[in-house]
């Protein structure tokens, strides 16, 4: 008979020295293939926010039924994404990362295949969903990078991985706004189809498996605690502006969120192998790293969710299409129906843009200075410890937040701003993974890295949904005069005025890096270079 082995739970940095590596011995020419194909497969993460996030309003405009709910094709990404990060982060501790990002990877080309093809707005989201269990690719992916490289090539890797080559963040803009002009929006869905057919055998030929396992059952229940804990806050944060934030069915899904989580911890302080250790998560630096992760990931994402719904609206089309309908309904000639109608609102930053347009006047700004900024992270976390570079990030995304506040109508100062933005992207994903291998133990690894993911995820979903219900209350209205004298007041769906997105970068952006900087500040942790392999 076989001794069963007791479950890991290391509360605690191992003080061992760390164990041999496969690539130890690799040729540098090995290496660098192994990693280039490790960015080129997580690359689908940031195109999620370069190609599929800037197409936000263009899909709401083919899926009339969504109204502002359109938003969820942004918010799902977060909901499902951080509801299924602990499971499959665990599983990747258990059974292999290779294997477990082969598997995510099949998830979000079959969520692609829906979301290219369906015309049915559910549909689409689940779609979305698929593609969302892939969002702790990037997490699991630092984590192999642990598992498998020599130490010196550990912090340099993570740069590259956080912020790629510029596949996803140079061209994908340029592709993506080329395809759209061409051939619609969901050509772009089509790309990352034919994207993932072509990388999916290539990573499983070319990038090593790890040996390390976590030695424990797969803790399903507490992975489905915590999944429907998340999604149920998630929704009530999503929806509580359209529902009604004390509306019985809204508040329905918080309580029971709620609840979930409370079950999650009671579940996991009693279960004799726990999802995660939560002894571990409650460690004071490993608190600070998972909020750092929330309102950074939040500044992060609305970077990239407002400017695509301002400069991709035209305000003369708008004009036109309200007029339009107007005199459709009236029977009437549009130049007569004109004379009762006003606006109210300053639309002044609605250019117009194509999609190409979009990508080569304010995206490529951003882009860019991330791609350089993520491996100078990198080597400047493995000399002086990833907090410096985390620091400075930050601060430049509370620089650029005050400025897109009082100066966003205009691209010249999105891309001044956006310059700031990307530097700070680069310098925040070469030290925030740095920072959780620094922290946790080897076989906690993945579902260390994939809880921090997940309240990034979160805290995206949570930005878009503040900075939706702000804008909610701005909207760009028609003031109708009829016959009698009366003035109809009628908000014009999905077009905000440049008020409520200044006050959005401002709850959001400045409030949320102000919040991180702060955090950052008072951490202990990564303030010197110490050994990338383990915690220090």
């Amino acid at each position: 008979m076989t001794e069963e082995v007791a479950p890991q739970r290391v509360v605690a940095p191992p003080s061992s020295l760390p164990l041999p590596q496969p690539l130890d011995s690799a040729p540098k020419w090995r290496l660098v293939t192994v990693l280039a194909m490790l960015v080129v497969f997580g690359e689908v993460v940031p195109f999620q926010y370069t190609m599929v996030g800037v197409i936000t309003p263009l899909v709401g405009r083919s899926f009339p039924a969504a109204g502002d709910g359109v938003s969820w094709m942004v918010t799902i990404i977060g909901l499902v994404g951080g509801g299924t990060l602990a499971l499959v982060a665990k599983m990747a501790d258990l059974w292999g990362k290779k294997r477990i990002l082969l598997a995510a990877s099949l998830m979000f080309l079959a969520g692609s295949i829906v979301c290219a093809t369906t015309t049915v707005w559910a549909l689409f989201l689940v779609g979305r969903g698929c593609e969302a269990v892939a969002l702790g690719m990037s997490a699991i992916a630092y984590s192999l990078v642990r598992d498998i490289f020599p130490r010196s090539w550990i912090p340099i890797a993570i740069g590259f991985i956080g912020t790629g080559f510029g596949v996803a963040a140079v061209l994908g803009p340029l592709v993506g706004g080329v395809l759209n002009d061409h051939y619609g929006w969901r050509s772009i869905f089509w790309f990352l189809v034919v994207y993932m057919v072509v990388a999916i055998p290539l990573f499983a030929a070319i990038v090593p498996e790890t040996a390390l396992r976590a030695r424990q059952r797969l803790d399903v229940l507490g992975a489905s605690l915590i999944g429907l804990g998340l999604a149920g806050v998630l929704v009530y944060v999503s929806e509580g502006e359209s529902w009604g934030w004390t509306a019985p069915g809204s508040f329905a899904y918080l309580i029971g969120g709620l609840v979930a989580l409370a079950l999650f911890v009671l579940w996991e302080t009693r279960a004799n192998e726990p999802i995660m250790d939560l002894a571990l998560l409650r460690q004071p630096r490993m608190t600070a790293i998972v909020a750092i992760s929330f309102f950074g990931t939040a500044v992060l994402g609305l970077g990239s969710y407002l400017p695509a719904y301002m400069f991709l609206t035209s305000g003369d089309q708008v004009r036109q299409a309200v007029i339009a309908a107007a005199a459709a309904r009236a029977h009437l000639p549009a130049a007569l129906v004109a004379r009762g109608i006003g606006f109210q609102g300053d639309i002044g930053y609605a250019k117009g843009f194509s999609l190409l347009e979009f990508a080569l006047h304010i995206v490529l700004w951003i882009s860019v200075a991330s791609v350089v900024a993520g491996p100078v992270g990198g080597v400047w976390a493995r000399r002086a410890g990833p907090r410096q570079p985390l620091v400075v990030g930050i601060a430049l995304l509370l620089v650029a937040s005050i400025g897109l506040t009082i100066l966003h109508d205009t691209w010249q100062w999105q891309a001044v701003f956006g310059v700031l933005l990307g530097i700070g992207l680069g310098f925040f994903y070469a030290g925030v993974p740095l920072l959780v291998i620094g922290t946790v133990p080897p076989e906690q690894q993945a579902i260390s890295a994939g809880m921090v993911a997940a309240f990034g995820a979160i805290g995206t979903s949570f930005a878009v949904a503040v900075a939706t219900a702000l804008l909610a209350h701005h909207p760009f209205s028609v003031v109708a005069t009829t016959p009698t004298g009366q003035r109809i007041v009628s908000a014009v769906p999905q077009v905000y005025t440049s008020g409520g997105f200044g006050l959005a970068y401002l709850v959001v952006g400045v409030g949320g890096s102000a919040i991180t900087l702060l955090i950052t500040l008072a951490l202990r942790a990564g303030r010197t270079p110490g050994r990338a392999d383990a915690p220090a």
